[in-house]
């Protein structure tokens, strides 16, 4: 990671902060199960969060995609991001100061918006809540496409200070329910601290 930088104590000074700012996160008052990690890039130093869930049987953590990304991304083995029938994912959006209720409706608006908007014949349908590890009914809906699209299942949920996303998405209906014990599984792995 720091094989470019000149010096080592550029790097340990990097180092040190990442250690320090990792510790700053960890100061919050977070009782989410959540994965938290930083790193640097061309940008500095960057922070993202996803909801702490086990990959599934039969399936691989995408890193590099996760990092990317800001989620936590899982593909069958055998499989890679670029060219997998299904992938999943669990997202963790952070609301230092709001009403995480207020913002879940308004991720589940905006995530109907877009699909909509990139597939417009297509349905959304709400079905039953999908259980975390807890007991925790999350909404859950079912993203059909008429024609182009993905199949898609989104489990949305919150904690105090985040709103979370569980998905699969599938490039065909076969795909979509050859998988869904594994999405059922790795949700219900998530659980909250609250």
């Amino acid at each position: 990671m720091f094989k470019d930088l000149p010096g080592r104590g550029f790097r340990a000074g990097v180092l040190l902060v990442v250690i320090l700012a990792s510790l700053s996160l960890a100061a919050f008052e977070v009782r989410a199960e959540i994965e938290r990690t930083g790193y640097t890039s061309d940008h500095g130093i960057e922070f993202m969060w996803w909801p702490k869930v086990t990959v599934p049987d039969g399936w691989n953590h995408e890193h590099d995609v996760s990092l990317a990304n800001a989620i936590n991304m899982m593909v069958p083995k055998g499989e890679t991001f670029a060219d997998s029938p299904v992938l999943m994912y669990a997202r963790a959006l952070y609301v230092e100061a709001g009403d995480t209720e207020k913002e879940l409706a308004a991720s589940i608006t905006a995530d109907h918006e877009g699909f909509l908007g990139r597939f417009p014949k297509s349905k959304i349908t709400e079905v039953a809540a999908t259980e975390t590890g807890d007991g925790t009914k999350l909404q859950t809906f079912a993203f059909t496409p008429d024609g182009a699209g993905n199949w898609e299942l989104v489990a949305y949920g919150r904690e105090p200070k985040y709103v979370l996303m569980f998905c699969i998405s599938a490039r065909s209906r076969d795909a979509l329910e050859k998988h869904r014990a594994a999405f059922y599984a790795m949700v219900r792995s998530y659980t909250s601290k609250d």
